[in-house]
């Protein structure tokens, strides 16, 4: 008994570390910065890279401690007994696909002709191999050593409530901490809260929109309920009002994925149409006052103007209010033996099939746009069918030149890349004069977290990144059947990863999206809350 007090002692002290560390990094990088926009995405940066190494330097002084203390009393007994338990067959499949992530990016640092720059990121966003090796760092400690309880998911919402707030409140052109002072008439438009770039803080609230919606459909505590529910509409609002088209990846995820976790039972489904019933109204709330007060809002275009654009919209917001209130009533009113109430994958596998013929359909689009030229049969929607170099503010034109870079690799830099976040240096060596005297700038970044991946560390880097991301929402999945509100962070990374097939990764966001990841796998590694 002795033993194990002491080895609990040891875990408890190595949580308490890991767990402070956590909720610096969930709730005080997204809301931290110093001079502003100006030095933002350093002061974010050095923030994080100082937490995981205080981190680390932490737990490893409580080795030095806990096992100076065993050698004292037992003869280093009970630091052979955790020893033996590290062996290869503790590993899970998400720590094999860290493992082989940081493997494969430090052969891509090491036979890149770029050395400092790839081990560092300078000439990129600081997305270098230091930070990739202190991802590594901090995933095996707060997935080892981190106790998971459910408030960690509450803080991460209340920074996020803090930074929509902001956000909103900048949408409405109040800036009450001075945030913009100082900045251009573009780089007014193009930045927002404690974020940074408008691209970038959609990436942001996108994890907490994720989140929220899931823990409030998963919620049965009524103050529980209100709480999950004021994040749900501040965050969608601000996830709309960030004037990025971004932003509807990540819905389109949220809500196309939603259906799948619920669709299993009347009650799912009357969440499920409450939720579309909130997303539409706060549309149509948002552009009655973009109407109602043009000179005092933020200028929002792009898709927002699609949906809005649909003369419908009020008839459809009033359908979706009627529908949720008729499905509320028959849940409460129908009796639990009633076929209606009985649990089924049925409405999963309908959904699904749904899924797959819109992925036709759209397919089907892109190929009569682009091929069949028939643009403008899809009227205000061919600006997001018809392919070409401007497409995406010139996003096709920088993945074609990114790919046409990969397909000049040799072979082990198309197996490890160039180097990580070297993308600026193979668009400014290869491509310099073209980007410049077609669009005034040059490109450091791919947007397409995917493609940066494949083009930087390679096919096999982006294999290890990819098999992580899946094998560790996989486990949450599997956990969430015993703990539901652990369902909130697999679904904060789906809309992450829908919205990065377009955005940049930079280490504004990305650290929080890799540590809620960690948290996850810690409360499918251990014990944790389960209420």
């Amino acid at each position: 008994m002795a033993e194990d007090r002491f080895i609990r002692e040891w875990k408890k002290t190595n949580s308490v570390i890991a767990g402070i560390f956590t909720v610096a990094i969930i709730a005080g990088l997204p809301v931290i910065f110093r001079d502003y926009y100006f030095d933002i995405l350093n002061v974010k940066y050095y923030f994080y890279c100082g937490c995981v190494i205080g981190m680390t330097v932490f737990i490893l002084l409580a080795a030095i401690v806990y096992a100076v203390k065993d050698w004292k009393r037992n003869q280093f007994s009970h630091v052979k007994e955790l020893a033996r338990a590290l062996h290869l067959r503790s590993l899970r499949a998400p720590d094999w696909a860290m493992l082989a992530f940081l493997a494969a990016a430090l052969i891509s640092t090491f036979q890149s002709e770029y050395f400092y720059e790839s081990f560092w990121g300078n000439e990129g966003r600081y997305m270098g191999m230091f930070l990739l090796l202190l991802y590594g760092a901090s995933y095996f400690i707060i997935s080892r050593c981190l106790k998971f309880r459910r408030w960690y998911l509450d803080v991460f919402l209340a920074a996020g409530l803090v930074v929509c707030g902001i956000g909103i409140l900048h949408f409405f052109q109040i800036d009450p901490i001075g945030f913009k002072e100082g900045l251009t008439e573009r780089d007014y438009k193009m930045f927002t809260s404690t974020i940074g770039n408008i691209n970038t803080y959609t990436s942001y609230v996108a994890l907490i929109s994720g989140m929220s919606v899931v823990l409030f459909v998963s919620a049965e505590n009524g103050k529980r309920k209100i709480w999950y529910g004021i994040n749900v509409v501040v965050s969608l609002f601000a996830l709309i009002t960030g004037i990025s088209d971004n932003a509807y990846l990540a819905l389109m995820a949220l809500f196309g994925l939603l259906p799948l976790y619920l669709f299993n039972s009347l009650a799912g489904v009357k969440k499920y149409v409450l939720m579309v019933a909130v997303l539409f109204t706060e549309f149509q709330f948002i552009d009655g006052i973009i109407q109602a007060y043009p000179a005092g809002v933020m200028e929002i275009s792009g898709l927002f103007e699609v949906i809005v654009g649909y003369d419908k919209l009020g008839l459809v917001v009033a359908a979706l209010w009627a529908l949720t209130v008729i499905l509320y009533v028959a849940d409460a009113k129908l009796p639990q033996t009633s076929f209606a109430k009985k649990e089924s994958n049925t409405g999963r596998w309908i959904w699904l099939g749904v899924i797959i013929l819109v992925i036709l359909g759209v397919g089907y689009a892109i190929y009569d746009a682009n091929i069949n030229g028939n643009a403008e049969r899809y009227g205000a929607l061919q600006g997001y069918l018809v392919i070409n170099d401007d497409w995406g503010t010139h996003r096709w034109y920088i993945w074609r030149i990114g790919m046409e870079s990969y397909g000049k690799f040799p072979l082990i830099h198309k197996i490890f890349g160039y180097g990580p976040d070297t993308f600026g240096i193979i668009t400014v060596t290869n491509y310099y004069e073209e980007m410049v005297q077609r669009y005034g700038e040059k490109f450091d970044s791919a947007h397409n977290e995917y493609l940066q991946y494949l083009i930087t560390i390679g096919i096999a880097g982006l294999a290890a990144y990819l098999s992580l991301l899946v094998t560790s929402i996989a486990a949450m999945i599997r956990k969430a059947k015993k703990v539901p509100f652990l369902m909130g962070i697999p679904f904060a990374l789906i809309c992450y990863g829908a919205q990065a097939a377009v955005n940049i990764s930079v280490p504004i966001v990305a650290p929080v999206m890799m540590t809620l990841l960690m948290v996850g796998v810690a409360s499918v590694n251990g014990a944790g809350d389960t209420a």
